[in-house]
């Protein structure tokens, strides 16, 4: 069976105080994936996204097929590929599956098998991640001519401010892992295993690719930094050298997870670089490409 620049900051305001939706609604995405799908979806930031842009009878689901904790290499087995194609068959209006995947492989650190500072071949460590998500993809494309797939990627985590409970949780026990990186070590390690995905999409036309590294620090700035960085200063992709703000990270705590404003930014990104197209057939804003000539922060 077959299946422009707008403002970040604005969006975020909007997007807060939508009201319920409301009317017919039509599966369109399936979000597949690790905790940043199972947020994005828990917090419905795309169906909030779609219908501040014209379209609320277009919704996401994702309440079988995102798994908190779960690396690209598990999703790999067959019996967690059956959740997406179970998925897709009780589903048939969805067309489009958005795969977030690959980042907890790399943040196993050293005791893991992931990523750590001083890892003398990274290198092999990113193609074997790649390799599982290109699993995945090839999967869901195999199902059907019609699907498409979007790998929606990561933006930067914060090993720097998070709070004790979440150094308690995760966060502290994690930095270990991973070696205790600076922002700039860890944020060019992320960028150069994600860059490889890339590659992925040349190679298969239905797939596309959106990363997300220095949205936050574009949305939110750095209010408490000397002297203070204001939202729209930092067009992505960012300042490696720092981390996201903690003020868009999850309970303003977290490591590795955004609050719901900041998936809300995710999602506007999704649209103005993906979704914009798939669903009003208008061509992308050259965002990927480094053209940011129409990037402005939001008025005060």
């Amino acid at each position: 069976m077959s299946r422009s620049r707008t403002r970040i900051v604005a969006a975020l305001a909007c997007i807060a105080f939508l009201s319920p939706l409301a009317g017919a609604q039509t599966p369109r995405v399936l979000l597949v994936g690790d905790s940043w799908a199972d947020f994005l979806w828990q917090a419905r930031s795309l169906a909030e996204t779609f219908a501040l842009h014209g379209h609320p009878e277009f919704v996401e689901l994702g309440g079988e097929t995102t798994v908190s904790g779960s690396e690209a290499s598990e999703w790999v087995d067959p019996a967690m590929l059956g959740l997406i194609d179970g998925a897709l068959a009780a589903n048939p209006t969805i067309d489009i599956v958005q795969i977030t995947l690959g980042g907890n492989d790399f943040l196993a650190g050293e005791p893991g098998g992931g990523w750590y500072l001083g890892m003398p071949d990274a290198g092999a460590l990113y193609v074997a991640i790649a390799s599982d998500v290109a699993t995945v993809v090839d999967h869901v494309l195999a199902l059907d001519p019609a699907l498409r797939v979007l790998l929606s990627g990561y933006d930067y985590p914060n090993f720097v401010d998070f709070s004790f409970a979440f150094c308690l949780a995760y966060c502290c026990s994690m930095d270990d892992g991973l070696g205790g990186p600076a922002p700039l070590q860890l944020n060019s390690a992320i960028v150069a295993m994600g860059s490889l995905l890339d590659g992925l999409a040349a190679t298969r036309p239905r797939l596309a690719v959106v990363h997300h590294w220095g949205l936050m620090q574009y949305a939110f700035g750095f209010p408490g930094a000397e002297p203070p960085i204001p939202p729209g200063a930092l067009l992505p992709p960012g300042d490696s050298a720092l981390p996201s703000p903690i003020e868009a990270m999850w309970l303003g705590g977290d490591c590795i997870h955004l609050g719901d404003p900041g998936y809300a930014g995710v999602a506007e990104s999704l649209w103005r670089e993906y979704y914009h197209f798939a669903f009003d057939g208008i061509f992308r804003d050259g965002f990927e490409s480094g053209d940011t000539s129409l990037w402005q922060p939001s008025p005060p």
